[in-house]
């Protein structure tokens, strides 16, 4: 059935509508210049005319729904699963401070992304960070190591005798030194290792030792035994 120039010009403006919705922004830039020559022009070449049609298949309305849902699914899960959005605002934490050199590419791909869900998530107005932004954050190959450290509880508490490791320890140093914990903030991590049932993960403890504050991973300490604590 043969179609007039309006009705083309409407079936492009629409489908560049949708490919903005899904994130096809070179799709919606042809479209937009296709939709421009039609109406200047009056028709599309024959490879014009082909080559649109592959774009409005792959940009339409069903599409375009489904999208709209998912992203409002999002939006529900965010501000009513609060699990959820902690473990976001976690993975959001470790690529924004991470400095961490065996994946030091991986991490740098995702600041700016982190950046955003940080962002978003201080809006005053209520702001739901992007979905996209959050699926590549959850995606990302270091996210099932860090969900062991954000899942299982703090190994210790404020206030624990505890003391570094031997195999922690630099040149020089003393293993013999005692300190106290003074604070731990258990939604940050700034390195990825694997869990250990023993040594825990990596979450970051302030410590006040005789020779002054260190801040160690939880993996690098142990409490003090009973035994040692008399001497």
């Amino acid at each position: 059935m043969t179609i007039t120039k309006e009705q083309l010009h409407q079936q492009l403006t629409n489908a560049l509508y949708n490919a903005d919705k899904l994130n096809n922004f070179r799709d919606r830039d042809v479209l937009h210049d296709m939709a421009n020559s039609l109406k200047k022009w009056g028709a599309l070449t024959s490879g014009q005319a082909q080559y649109a049609q592959v774009l409005m298949d792959r940009n339409t309305d069903e599409m375009a729904s489904k999208i709209d849902k998912e992203r409002e699914d999002h939006r529900v899960r965010w501000q009513e699963d609060g699990s959820y959005r902690e473990w976001v605002l976690f993975l959001a934490s470790f690529f924004l401070t991470s400095r961490q050199s065996a994946y030091a590419h991986h991490i740098e791909n995702r600041k700016r992304t982190a950046r955003a869900v940080l962002q978003a998530s201080r809006d005053t107005e209520g702001s739901v960070p992007c979905l996209k932004d959050c699926e590549r954050l959850t995606s990302s190959k270091l996210a099932p190591r860090l969900r062991d450290t954000f899942e299982k509880p703090l190994l210790y508490s404020v206030g624990d005798l505890v003391q570094v490791r031997a195999s922690e320890l630099g040149y020089g140093q003393s293993g013999e030194e005692m300190g106290f914990i003074t604070d731990v903030d258990a939604s940050v991590v700034h390195r990825v290792a694997t869990y250990s049932k023993t040594k825990g993960g990596t979450r970051t403890y302030k410590i006040m030792f005789p020779s002054g504050e260190q801040l160690r991973e939880e993996r690098e300490i142990k409490l003090v035994s009973r035994k040692k604590r008399g001497k």
